[in-house]
């Protein structure tokens, strides 16, 4: 990519700072100011199995790599982790259950984009006290059930394992354990 999207310093009215929220704050904006390499690999995998089940698979990898302002190179902040999901569903009659788990990849320190790795605030700390993305999964249940042509009924328990995890370069951490409820009308 020429002229790559990327956050840099800025000035607002001739100014690199502005009081932002009663402190003195870097103005910074989004600018085609980069070049930046992108690359990858999606696979997907479905089977349809005896007796009503099916499997499932898809993985995602990608990497990139961004020109820095001066001249050097970090990891491309957005190319997030490896992740995937795989899927066993089973079907009969107007029923349908999946169990799936959806799994993302770690970030160490080392490969962490040079931008986010003074964000400790936003991440988890490893042994060395430095910033990374852990390794995470969560494992999911899901039942629906066709009540009539135009009606059906949903329930889902999610992260059966009530596992703590934060999709990468997010603020928000994943919720916990929950169930999901859902009644279905098409028309």
């Amino acid at each position: 990519l020429d002229d790559a999207l990327v956050r840099r310093n800025f000035m607002l009215n001739g100014q690199d700072s502005i009081v932002y929220d009663g402190e003195l704050s870097q103005v910074q904006a989004v600018q085609n100011a980069a070049r930046a390499t992108v690359w990858g690999l999606q696979a997907g995998l479905e089977a349809k199995l005896p007796a009503g089940f099916g499997f499932s698979a898809r993985f995602n990898y990608q990497k990139g790599e961004e020109e820095l302002d001066d001249g050097s190179t970090s990891t491309l902040r957005h190319a997030a982790p490896w992740f995937g999901v795989t899927r066993l569903k089973y079907t009969t009659g107007r029923l349908r259950l999946e169990l799936n788990a959806f799994l993302n990849g770690e970030v160490p320190y080392e490969d962490m984009p040079q931008e986010e790795r003074s964000k400790d605030y936003l991440y988890a700390v490893d042994d060395s006290g430095n910033p990374y993305a852990p390794a995470w999964y969560t494992l999911n249940f899901r039942a629906m059930y066709q009540l009539t042509d135009y009606f059906s009924i949903t329930a889902g328990l999610e992260n059966i394992t009530d596992r703590r995890y934060r999709p990468y370069s997010s603020g928000l951490a994943g919720a916990g354990r929950n169930l999901v409820l859902a009644v279905r009308g098409s028309f």
